[in-house]
Order: structure tokens, then sequence, then C-alpha cells
């Protein structure tokens, strides 16, 4: 008898400690679990080469800032990640409002236009003010403003297709647009002169300045409607159940420092 319960109270106290090591391992960071009846994916669409949101390595796996973000939200919500590399931005967006992703990153600017479709969770990023329209060597010496390109007859002008700069374009009927399927194609075209310049975020002109000293850049003030205020994770409007949950997941990585911990990692590897 006596051997039975030392058995027994090891088992105990076995099961305690695992019990214990549980706890800790919870406490560690805020997760929230999905109900029985749920969906046991999260599914998020993103594009690939885009660094450092999201890129393909040599080894055919996706990596990047907004990966590793999206695998600690799906890991707190306590569900299997699944990324849908869309390829541009307007197939993201055709694929959340349809309903084949759940969530959007890929360094998506939060624009008061966008609001007005999406619901959008800041994650990173820095407010935006003005674009960048980039030229390579020099800037033409009569051009002082964007609004200086009607001088240029048939002025051609790339920008990414479905971007916010495609919109703000728009406003300028004197410049033709060559839209192009991802911003990082436009400099080799640029270099060979197929376009007078290219029209893009701050932060990706200074990305493609660092790799391609010879770009120049003018800045073009914005309008309040166009103004970025940082970037956000996308979701449809409706979805206001998982819109909370993603929102409270964000601030609670903001507060424990996982964000800037995944933010200076992918600095450095930039």
């Amino acid at each position: 008898m006596k051997n039975f319960f030392n058995k027994n109270l090891t088992v105990f106290k076995g099961l305690a400690a695992v019990v214990a090591a549980t706890l800790a391992i919870g406490s560690a960071y805020k997760i929230v679990r999905s109900p029985k009846n749920s969906d046991p994916t999260l599914t998020v669409g993103m594009m690939s080469g885009w660094a450092p949101f999201m890129t393909i390595n040599s080894q055919g796996v996706f990596e990047g800032f907004d990966v590793d973000v999206a695998e600690e939200l799906a890991q707190r919500m306590g569900k299997k990640l699944v990324i849908k590399d869309l390829g541009s931005l307007a197939s993201c967006f055709i694929a959340l409002a349809q309903g084949k992703v759940d969530l959007l990153f890929s360094g998506l600017d939060i624009t008061k236009k966008r609001l007005k479709t999406f619901a959008m969770v800041r994650y990173t990023g820095q407010d935006v003010t003005h674009f960048n329209l980039v030229f390579w060597n020099t800037i033409p010496k009569n051009i002082k403003t964007i609004q200086d390109l009607q001088s240029l007859p048939g002025a051609v002008v790339a920008v990414e297709s479905g971007s916010e700069q495609e919109t703000f374009l728009n406003q300028f009927e004197y410049i033709t647009k060559k839209r192009l399927p991802s911003v990082t194609d436009s400099v080799l075209d640029l270099k060979f002169g197929k376009y007078v310049a290219t029209l893009l975020e701050p932060a990706v002109a200074a990305r493609l300045r660092r790799l391609n000293p010879e770009i120049k850049v003018l800045k073009v003030p914005l309008t309040d409607n166009f103004q970025v205020y940082g970037c956000g994770i996308a979701l449809k409007q409706e979805n206001s159940a998982l819109t909370a949950e993603v929102t409270s997941l964000i601030e609670d990585m903001r507060r424990n420092g996982t964000l800037k911990k995944l933010e200076q990692k992918w600095q450095r590897e930039e």
C-alpha cells in the first residue's frame, strides 16, 4: 500500500510540474483561443519580392517582417498559418474582398480612402505627408514640382498598379502612367530612360536609393486625403470579431516589445 501511494504521489508531482510549466509559458504572452467550431487556420495574403516585408529565400521559403508577424499572430490565436503569395497589390485586395484570405499584409499604407473599404490595424510604419518622384542621375532643371511635368510633352511616370501612388497620379491628366506589378521592376527601366520618373513612398525610395546612389528624389507634398498613417493589416470591415482580436494581439505585441524586436531584426537583414 505504501508503494502504491508513493507511486501515485510521484505521478501527481509530475502532473503538477507540467501544469506549472504550461502556465508559465502561457504567461509569457497573450494567447487567444478560437472557438472549437471556428476555422483552425489563419489565411494571410502577401506579395513576395517585397523586402523586408516578404520575400522567398534560396530554399523556397517565405521570410520577412510580415511573415514573422503573421506567424506570431497565428501562434497566439492557436491557429495554423497559411500564407498565399498573391503576386500584386490588386490581387491582394480582390482576394480579401472575395473572402479568400482572412488578412492582408505587405506593408499596406493606411489611408482615409482604404479605411472606407477595409478595416486596418496599424502594426508598423511612419506617417507619410509626401511621396517621392524618383529620377535617374539628374532631375530636369525645369522640374521643381510634379505639376512642372506638363512642360515635358508625353511625360511617362511609372507607378505600382493598384497603389495609392497610382490613384494620386490620376488627378494629373498630362501625365501618362506606366503601371507596373511591382515598384522593384521600375529601377532598371528608369535607368534606361523608358520613363521620366517613378512615384514611390519615401521608405521605398530610400531603400532603392541605398542600392542605387544614382537615384535623385523630388518631394511631392500630399493633401490630407492621400496622407498615410503607418502600415496596416487589412481585414474585411464586416469581420469585426477578427479585427478586434488582431487589434488586441498587435497592441500586446507592441507593449511587450515583440514588434520592436522584429522590426530591428529585419532592419539588420535589409
